[in-house]
């Protein structure tokens, strides 16, 4: 028995949009329900979210202002099963916009001397690069020289791909004037004058 693709890929469809449907329908009163407890939830918790921002912003200015005399020798403090503790970490401190900072180690490194290579790898060094491999750049540059590409390795091919969403809502079709009547309307008025 030969299916028609066509018919068998609408039956698909519309198959598809029913059980969806159904699904929407099945859950919207749960979905309506856990929106209203979400809320109730946001509503009852703020007050307390807030309260507990005010205390940890507190206890963390009290332990920077005076961490010897709470912790001691130990740098943290256990009490109902929280821990205030204080660390020292090391901090890069920036002369300026992280922008303006490698705008100058980019002027440096493109200053330094060829001979200067412990310099230059220094500067290399406090730059972090990302690279990945410009595709953008190979589909518009591809067909005017493929076999540089192909020498390393790339190429482009033709692939498809197959998807099923919700379609856009119908658009409304524009009303099409009679060219006749214009034409015929124009006339009139051109006699008229």
């Amino acid at each position: 028995m030969n299916v028609n693709p066509k018919l068998e890929a609408s039956r698909l469809i519309n198959d598809y949009a029913l059980k969806s449907a159904a699904l929407e329908a099945a859950t919207a009163d749960i979905k309506a329900e856990l929106a209203a407890l979400t809320a109730m939830l946001n509503k009852a918790s703020a007050p307390h979210a807030a309260e507990l921002e005010k205390i940890e912003a507190e206890a963390k200015a009290l332990a920077l202002e005076h961490g010897p005399a709470i912790f001691g020798n130990k740098r943290s403090l256990i009490e109902n099963g929280y821990k205030l503790s204080l660390t020292a970490t090391d901090e890069v401190d920036l002369g300026g916009t992280e922008d303006d900072v490698c705008r100058r180690i980019k002027r440096a490194l493109a200053a330094a001397l060829p001979e200067d290579e412990h310099e230059r790898l220094a500067l290399n060094a406090l730059l972090n690069v990302t690279v990945k491999l410009n595709r953008t750049y190979v589909r518009n540059n591809y067909d005017e020289s493929p076999a540089w590409f192909e020498q390393y390795g790339l190429s482009l091919v033709q692939k498809d791909s197959a998807s099923l969403k919700k379609a856009p809502p119908p658009r409304e079709k524009k009303a099409v004037q009679n060219k006749a009547k214009g034409t015929e309307a124009q006339d009139q008025e051109k006699e008229a004058a």
